[in-house]
């Protein structure tokens, strides 16, 4: 059953995202759990917490990878941050609200995306928010 519930996520997001170059990964279904994709150069992650809470962690995230957080602005419903490396390197983070106990945060490193920096940037929002 588990693998079943596995399956349907991966496979609409093939669908939506037609030949792209894709890398999805699942966690898997329960509290805590994320689930994410790299798609086009952005990491998409969508977590079960409240939207300040995930904006909170991925502030504090960046300070931990020492990056440099040049511009943020933060709304009701979405946020924006503009953070560079310790290389230069541009970040573009985007945290939109989607109700009470779901945050979509986007992770752009770089003109054209990097993957290693964008899993490494949301390994550190995960630390924060407990995710497994």
């Amino acid at each position: 059953m588990r693998s079943a519930k596995l399956i349907f996520p991966i496979a609409l997001l093939v669908m939506t995202c037609g030949c792209a170059a894709l890398v999805a990964a699942i966690a898997g279904a329960g509290v805590g759990v994320a689930t994410y994709a790299y798609v086009t150069g952005d990491l998409k992650i969508e977590y079960p917490r409240p939207y300040d809470t995930v904006w909170e962690a991925t502030l504090k995230a960046l300070g931990d990878l020492n990056m440099t957080v040049e511009e943020k602005t933060k709304g009701s419903l979405k946020s924006k941050i503009k953070a560079r490396r310790g290389s230069g390197t541009a970040v573009k983070i985007k945290v939109k609200n989607k109700g009470p106990k779901l945050t979509i945060v986007k992770i752009r490193v770089g003109l054209f995306g990097d993957k290693e920096s964008s899993i490494a940037i949301m390994d550190a929002i995960d630390a924060y928010l407990g995710v497994e």
